[in-house]
């Protein structure tokens, strides 16, 4: 067991300080009261309830994450499986609350927490794995460009949101009503 726990040690303590700071995200923009400065936090951080804003909270850990560990272990594989990993946590999450919210006919906190840690987990540690392929080391420049693409997106639809089902909060608001 401790052999276990000091191999996958990187492993633990990233996604553990993924989970957490995705979690802050959520509440940075109810720290002030200035629709400017939400306007401008909106960039990185919710500005809403609705799920799309939600994506962010997977995003951005996700790409902080790859480019720490790709500088630190001096590993491009890193920076490629994060960006991948977040990429795929986007949809996996979308299509989670699609579905359990076509149920339910709203969200549940507890149900939103249990599946943003489980999608966050799981593309985490898929992310690790991909890593290690020789394929991901070598499409640096095609995943930094995936890397802003999906950056790009989630900042075109803060501020210019779509109709969809994923832009509505549970009170049928669209677009930059804040928390």
């Amino acid at each position: 067991m401790k052999q276990w726990f000091k191999d996958h040690l990187t492993q633990i303590v990233t996604i553990t300080l993924m989970i957490v700071i995705g979690t802050c995200m959520h509440f940075v923009t109810d720290i002030f009261d200035s629709e400017i400065a939400k306007k401008i936090l909106g960039v990185i951080f919710p500005v809403n309830e609705t799920s799309w804003e939600h994506m962010k909270m997977l995003w951005y850990p996700f790409l902080v994450a790859g480019i720490i560990l790709a500088c630190k272990k001096k590993d491009w594989g890193y920076f490629g499986g994060f960006v991948i990993g977040g990429t795929l946590s986007i949809p996996l999450m979308i299509g989670i609350f699609t579905i359990y919210q076509s149920f339910t006919l709203h969200s549940v906190l507890i149900v939103d927490i249990i599946t943003f840690m489980m999608v966050m987990i799981f593309c985490a540690l898929l992310a690790f794995d991909i890593a290690k392929l020789e394929i991901v080391k070598r499409a640096k420049y095609y995943l930094i460009a995936l890397a802003v693409v999906v950056t790009a997106v989630l900042i075109l639809l803060t501020y210019l949101p779509g109709t969809g089902y994923v832009f509505l909060d549970d009170k049928g608001y669209e677009g930059e009503h804040s928390h």
